[in-house]
């Protein structure tokens, strides 16, 4: 018996690279109260969380935060027509992600 499992959808990824990704791995998207999610086999959404993509990076961190989350999280950044953008696994630059934002959050409620 098999269940379904659900995973975020990186928003920074371009739609091509999701579509992709929804193709090889055979996940469906779902619109869900806390955003896009992949739906699929526990199996498939592993797999996928190790596709390697590129995330457009949003403004607001600085250089030297961004250079912290490439370090730590074994991402690459590269300037593209669209912008920065992290690449690497779907999994590390989440985690990358997540660094970013807790370093933007710690500064904000510094700046309060």
């Amino acid at each position: 018996m098999s269940s379904s499992h659900r995973m975020k959808v990186l928003i920074g990824i371009p739609p091509k690279q999701v579509n992709e990704i929804m193709e090889e791995y055979h996940l469906n998207m779902l619109e869900t109260k806390k955003g896009l999610v992949f739906e699929g086999e526990l199996e498939d959404l592993r797999a996928a969380s190790n596709h390697f993509v590129d995330y457009l990076l949003p403004p607001g961190p600085t250089e030297s935060e961004i250079q912290e989350a490439v370090d730590k999280y074994d991402v690459q950044l590269k300037q593209t027509e669209m912008g920065p953008t992290l690449q690497g696994t779907m999994y590390n630059i989440n985690e990358a992600i997540l660094y970013i934002i807790d370093v933007l959050e710690k500064r904000i409620d510094e700046e309060l």
